[in-house]
């Protein structure tokens, strides 16, 4: 990869860690086109998912004590086998129409919570954390991203931002060491690219560490509107035709 652009992905790597740990999701859905720009897009799926396990395991060591395991049980397993079978589902399924209306539903969800209307708010219970799994997990083997579907189910159970934000990088990690291995035997991690992958690796933990100073600094009335502001931007982008550089 050439210098200039090699160099302006490592900007945005920084930047779409610092907002994925702070709001505890989407570091991967605002890094993918971007990397899709300089990279043939599997390879850029396999950059980023790559970096991505980076990033959460270094979210989790600094959120390690305030995880909710169970919330990770019962929403993490489920969640690790559905994305296998969306996965599968991805090779007939028209995965756009799935993008889209994912994409409407976070807009929706955002808005409606942002304003306080309290008849479409998800409940704090266990069937809540498994159709949650199963949901995230499912739409991240289909289109790639899962984590604002797991963000919204998290939400529901009011948790501290500490517990909030190590809980989902713990399922999130969960899900990328399903995947990354796929990519590797796949063989769409060319050795040339392992440069790249060193530097996304370090960029992902310096991004993490940031991540995890500003949001410790913010009154938690603040951080849900940061997160709800989030899924509005993620919604915003599923729903948002995308044109890729590499087809």
């Amino acid at each position: 990869m050439a210098p200039e652009p090699f160099g302006l992905l490592l900007v945005c790597a920084l930047l779409a860690e610092v907002l994925g740990t702070m709001a505890g999701f989407g570091a991967a859905t605002v890094l993918t086109p971007v990397a899709s720009l300089f990279l043939d897009i599997k390879t850029a799926v396999a950059v980023v998912a790559v970096f991505h396990l980076c990033g959460n395991a270094s979210r989790i060591s600094f959120f390690h004590r305030h995880v909710n395991w169970r919330i990770v049980g019962r929403f993490g397993l489920v969640g690790v086998l559905c994305s296998l079978a969306g996965a599968q589902t991805a090779a007939w399924l028209p995965a756009a129409a799935i993008r889209t209306a994912l994409g409407l539903f976070l807009i929706l969800f955002a808005l409606l919570e942002a304003s306080r209307v309290t008849s479409l708010r998800v409940p704090a219970t266990t069937r809540t954390l498994l159709l949650g799994g199963t949901a995230s997990g499912f739409i991240a083997g289909l289109i790639g991203t899962g984590g604002a579907i797991r963000s919204v189910c998290l939400l529901a159970f009011g948790l501290p931002q500490e517990a909030y934000i190590g809980t989902s990088a713990v399922i999130a990690l969960a899900v990328d060491a399903t995947r990354v291995p796929v990519y590797l035997a796949q063989g769409f991690l060319p050795a040339s690219l392992i440069p790249v992958l060193l530097s996304l690796m370090g960029t992902a933990f310096c991004g993490a560490w940031i991540g995890q100073r500003w949001v410790r600094r913010v009154p938690p009335a603040r951080f849900k509107q940061v997160v709800l502001a989030m899924l509005f931007v993620m919604g915003w982008v599923l729903v948002w035709p995308r044109h890729e550089a590499h087809p």
